[in-house]
C-alpha cells in the first residue's frame, strides 16, 4: 500500500512534460533492439520469394582431346600426335525448379523465422514494460526515502533498461548516477 501511494504521490507531484521516454516508445525500442523492424522483415521476404523465379545458371567448359591420353597418343592406337589446335566444347544451362517456383520450401523456414522473431519482439516489449514500472516504482522510493538502497535499486532498472532499449535511456541513467553520487556526499 505505501508503494502505491509513494508511487501516487510521485506521479502528482512529477511535471506533465517528462524528458523521460514513455512506456510505449520504451516498448518499441525494445523490440527494435531485439529482433528488427518489421519493415526489414518485408523487404526479406520481398527478396526471398522473388529470387525462386531467378534462373540457375550452370556452365561447363570442356577440352576436345577425350579420346587422347595425357601424352597425345590415341587410347586405342599407338599413333602419337601433336595437334595445337585443340577445340573446347562450351555448354551453358538456364534452368528453373519448377517445384522451387510454385512453393519453395525455404517460404517455410522463412515464415517460422518471422514467427519466431515476432515472439522476441513481443517477449521484448513486454519485459521492458515491467522494467519501466519498476523503475518507476523505484524512481517513486528513491524521491520518497533517498536512501543508498533505493538509488542502487533505480540504477539497476535504468541500467536494465539501457542495455535492453540500446541506450535509450542513456541520458537518464547518467542523471540518476550522478544524483545517487551527490547524495552519498
Amino acid at each position: 500500500m505505501s508503494a502505491a501511494l509513494t508511487l501516487g504521490v510521485w506521479l502528482l507531484a512529477t511535471p506533465a512534460a517528462d524528458p523521460e521516454p514513455g512506456l510505449l516508445e520504451t516498448q518499441e525500442a525494445a523490440a527494435r533492439t531485439a529482433g528488427g523492424s518489421p519493415a526489414q522483415d518485408a523487404s526479406r521476404v520481398s527478396r526471398a520469394r522473388a529470387a525462386h523465379w531467378a534462373p540457375q545458371l550452370r556452365g561447363q567448359a570442356t577440352a576436345r582431346d577425350d579420346e587422347k591420353t595425357r601424352n597425345g597418343e590415341y587410347r586405342l592406337a599407338p599413333l602419337h600426335e601433336q595437334n595445337v589446335a585443340v577445340g573446347h566444347a562450351w555448354m551453358l544451362t538456364l534452368s528453373w525448379d519448377l517445384s522451387q517456383v510454385i512453393f519453395a520450401r525455404e517460404e517455410t523456414q522463412l515464415a517460422l523465422a518471422h514467427l519466431q522473431l515476432a515472439r522476441v519482439r513481443r517477449d521484448a516489449a513486454d519485459r521492458a514494460a515491467q522494467l519501466w514500472i519498476e523503475r518507476r516504482q523505484a524512481q517513486a522510493l528513491w524521491i520518497a526515502a533517498r536512501t543508498r538502497e533505493s538509488c542502487f535499486a533505480l540504477l539497476r532498472a535504468t541500467a536494465a533498461l539501457v542495455a535492453l532499449t540500446g541506450g535509450l535511456f542513456r541520458d537518464a541513467a547518467a542523471r540518476e548516477e550522478a544524483a545517487c553520487a551527490g547524495q552519498g556526499r
